[in-house]
């Protein structure tokens, strides 16, 4: 369900769209811009709201690893200091820089935020975003939050170098979790449409940490295949009928 809300910024028909939805998460985008003298401009934007898909694995882990820190006599540690004492340990400056430096942007845009590392999968870092402007950092399809990440990206290899090879996601609220699960639902979707009529099917354009992700996905199946197409950062998928090399 979409709605309509309007204000002399941006910001006051954001807030609008809050106070009406509450605390609900909502994806915003701008419909029209007016300018003005005197300041007295007019911005109508459009609000959907975004169901919050629940994980019915989330509590089983929970207990597996309340179980798990019972039996070694651990104590139980929050999601920021969830790191695999195996996998090497990040620099200082590297979890300092993130911080400061994703702060720092958001501070600029105009927005409080606060940033503190959530978990690391090897060398893969998930740093998440704590704010109460949460819809407008995460944008419409997670564009604002991605074109953060890459900044924050390109920022941490020239501090700390490109041999490091450390990756920095950036998450607000679980949304990455909740993309990543609407993305393979879609394409499984797409793939059995191909597999059953024998026509391509040709996703909605993605970052290469998505394509990567429906590749390995659909390319489990075996009755279909899927290839990149375009240019740029945002590619599109196709999928094509099949069978995938196994070789």
């Amino acid at each position: 369900m979409t709605m309509e809300f309007e204000g002399r910024t941006e910001r006051e028909a954001v807030a609008k769209a809050a106070a009406e939805l509450g605390s609900e998460s909502f994806d915003v985008e701008v419909l029209e811009r007016k300018g003005g003298f005197w300041g007295k401009g007019k911005v109508r934007i459009s609000v959907r709201r975004l169901s919050v898909i629940p994980d019915p694995m989330e509590s089983r882990n929970k207990a597996n690893r309340e179980k798990t820190a019972a039996f070694t006599g651990t104590k139980k540690t929050e999601r920021s200091d969830v790191i695999d004492r195996n996998w090497e340990v990040p620099p200082k400056k590297l979890l300092k820089g993130v911080t400061e430096f994703t702060e720092g942007v958001i501070k600029r845009m105009g927005y409080p935020g606060e940033v503190k590392l959530r978990k690391q999968d090897e060398k893969k870092l998930i740093f998440e975003i704590v704010s109460p402007h949460s819809n407008i950092l995460i944008g419409k399809k997670g564009r604002n939050l991605d074109s953060l990440q890459l900044l924050v990206n390109a920022y941490i290899g020239n501090r700390v170098g490109e041999d490091e090879h450390w990756r920095i996601v950036l998450d607000i609220e679980g949304y990455r979790d909740r993309r990543e699960r609407s993305l393979i639902r879609m394409a499984h979707r797409k793939a059995d449409y191909t597999a059953k009529n024998g026509s391509s099917s040709l996703l909605v354009p993605l970052n290469s940490f998505e394509r990567r992700l429906i590749h390995t996905e659909i390319g489990n199946r075996g009755d279909v295949i899927t290839q990149s197409e375009g240019t740029g950062l945002f590619k599109r998928i196709r999928i094509l009928p099949g069978k995938a090399d196994n070789k």
